[in-house]
């Protein structure tokens, strides 16, 4: 079924205690990757409204807070379902914005209606846990206790999976926020964020703000009455957010870059290898932060394994996501196009060769061809094994020994998302034991769902996202220590 972009409304204003309304501080263009060319425009927050925003948060929170939990689970289920009721809306606003695949548009979706629900049907379930007391007769228990107005920021490459994961939580956690999403992709989060209200989410519990990031970002952490701080981008961009929580000491949240490795030991099936990384390398335009990026391949099979990749991403199509036959979208804009090539030049000054690609495509919007670059020794200090590529282009490298492939794959600053394909349990033992990595997929990819928690390590974050740990993120564990009174 080929997605109707006649259903995409890709402008987007504010909403602050439950009214939409414009930007005190103009607006901003909103511009199809695919085309290069501008579908909408998107509200951008003064001050004064993101003080509002603030406000309005603050002053919900005492109701929301003491609504039943199952109240809350309630909404986020009603919304779940609405969302997916809008499949098609919500497909085509994704692909429009973010220039990817009707495929990619609408396995995102169907992953965010999953997230919804299930933080829907915990909401209810995050209770007090009971531990014995000291004394004879008396108790203790941990009783998690909503925190108060939070903030959350999200990216563009994942609109919706990343404001469902953290308004999800959020809200069955008891909290209220303020929602500051990307400018690049805003009607997607303004769609989510009017399901929520249609799904009966009282006024002022989610506010909906756009702006000048740094700006945005420094006026919501000066406010004391923010508690805590949610966000999923780059890491640069998280040590200034970092940095702007510190005085007022707010609790945050990082989901920050990734470089995943891919160790291909000498008993790896090369095809099924292939097979399975290939989607998650080249889905979205590789510009995830769990995407395989650097494949290390032991030398028995690492001519093999180079002509394979190489046919594999030379048999991408490459074009916008309403064209039939695409399999590759775009990248966001132009920027990431011109790091892209930058990252391959360099790579090529290093001693690499680009077996295919390595270059944008000649026609409207923002594409980069599906690149592999080969041969990059393990100690090279080429950009492209250290800098997060975030985009659809892979090295491949040869190794010895598993110490050398482990020792190279640890070398990148980022600690997320690890893959190793083998059949050794003593080879899976050891990689597990030592890969910085928080992520790891063994013969497999390791997919973040929102039944389980996932957080980084180094430069790729800290505190945790999904499971009941990523609802607990926005409570305070309250300890109670009791002893009956006498009658």
């Amino acid at each position: 079924m080929s997605v109707d972009i006649a259903l995409a409304r890709p402008d987007a204003d504010l909403f602050i205690n439950g009214t939409w309304t414009r930007g005190d501080a103009g607006s901003q263009d909103v511009v199809d990757p695919g085309t290069g060319k501008v579908i909408g425009q998107v509200s951008l927050a003064g001050e004064d409204q993101l003080d509002a925003a603030v406000a309005a948060a603050k002053a919900a929170f005492p109701a929301w807070s003491a609504t039943l939990p199952a109240a809350w689970g309630d909404v986020l289920k009603k919304a779940a379902s609405l969302l997916a009721e809008h499949i098609e809306e919500a497909a085509a606003t994704i692909l429009l914005e973010t220039g990817k695949t009707e495929a990619d548009a609408r396995g995102e979706i169907v992953r965010s209606i999953d997230t919804l629900q299930w933080n829907g049907e915990h909401a209810g379930r995050i209770a007090a846990t009971t531990f014995p007391g000291a004394a004879p007769g008396s108790r203790r228990q941990s009783i998690p206790t909503p925190l108060g107005p939070v903030a959350v920021i999200t990216a563009w490459n994942f609109p919706a999976v990343l404001a469902t994961r953290k308004l999800g939580a959020a809200l069955a956690a008891g909290c209220t926020v303020v929602f500051k999403a990307a400018e690049f992709a805003p009607a997607t989060a303004r769609l989510i964020v009017e399901l929520l209200t249609e799904a009966g989410l009282p006024a002022g519990v989610v506010n909906l703000v756009f702006g000048e990031p740094t700006g945005v970002s420094a006026r919501l952490t000066a406010s004391t009455d923010i508690k805590a701080l949610s966000f999923t981008g780059s890491t640069a961009v998280g040590k200034i957010l970092a940095a702007q929580a510190a005085p007022n000491l707010i609790r945050t949240v990082m989901e920050l870059g990734g470089h995943a490795p891919v160790l291909v030991t000498d008993t790896a099936d090369v095809d099924q290898v292939i097979a399975t990384t290939a989607g998650a390398k080249f889905g979205s335009a590789g510009q995830s932060c769990v995407a395989p990026s650097r494949y290390y391949v032991h030398e028995s099979r690492y001519d093999e394994f180079v002509e394979k990749l190489t046919a594999r991403a030379a048999l991408y199509v490459l074009g916008h996501g309403t064209e039939e036959g695409v399999t590759l979208g775009a990248v966001a804009h132009q920027g990431r196009v011109d790091a892209l090539f930058r990252l391959t030049q360099d790579a090529v000054a290093h001693g690499a060769t680009v077996t295919t690609g390595g270059k944008q495509v000649d026609r409207d919007g923002f594409y980069f061809e599906p690149t592999i670059v080969a041969g990059l020794p393990l100690d090279s200090d080429a950009e492209i094994l250290s800098e997060e590529p975030f985009g659809p282009i892979a090295t491949v490298s040869s190794y010895s020994t598993l110490d050398e492939a482990i020792e190279a794959a640890n070398r990148a600053p980022y600690s997320f998302a690890a893959y190793v394909f083998t059949t050794s349990l003593r080879v899976r033992d050891e990689t597990v034991k030592r890969l910085n990595a928080s992520n790891i997929g063994i013969n497999q990819l390791a997919p973040s769902l929102p039944d389980v928690p996932l957080g980084g390590l180094g430069n790729s974050g800290y505190g945790y996202e999904g499971g009941t740990e990523g609802i607990l993120a926005f409570t305070q564990l309250r300890l109670v220590s009791e002893t009956p009174g006498s009658a």
